[in-house]
């Protein structure tokens, strides 16, 4: 159940890249919507897209519905979980979904998104998540 709350914080995370002059040398209080040098990006809609997929992400994963989890991911995405090798592109992050579906079946799960940081195409998302869940027996199959 460890491994899933960290695949789970893995899939909630949005990954971006930035460099060393719009680094934060403070992390005690959230980050400002937009990264110093960089041009004002549509901070409040980059936090509704994330907002709206997070929402679709957690209906599906209670759900089960691993294909609609997949979806979420583009081709040329990397999934990293904990204790796992990256699952690289959408056929290996689909396989990783429903290798988490048939280890587990969630019955509630909430992603809080905490704070979003936006430089030019990239966006970062930091957040909490409170997941419930109940581990499946081996070969059995989870009711939807």
């Amino acid at each position: 159940m460890r491994s899933l709350r960290f695949a789970l914080i893995a899939v909630a995370a949005v990954a971006a890249c930035t460099t060393k002059d719009a680094r934060r040398s403070d992390t005690a209080a959230p980050a400002a919507a937009t990264l110093a040098g960089t041009p004002n990006a549509d901070a409040a809609a980059v936090r509704q897209a994330i907002d709206a997929a997070n929402t679709k992400f957690s209906a599906a994963a209670v759900q089960g519905d691993t294909a609609t989890l997949a979806a979420l991911y583009d081709n040329d995405a990397v999934m990293m979980m904990a204790n796992a090798p990256a699952a690289r592109g959408h056929d290996a992050i689909a396989k990783s979904f429903a290798g988490m579906g048939a280890a587990m079946k969630l019955s509630a799960i909430k992603l809080q998104t905490q704070d979003v940081i936006v430089s030019g195409d990239y966006a970062i998302e930091t957040g909490a998540y409170d997941l419930t869940g109940q581990p499946l027996a081996k070969g059995a199959k989870p009711s939807k």
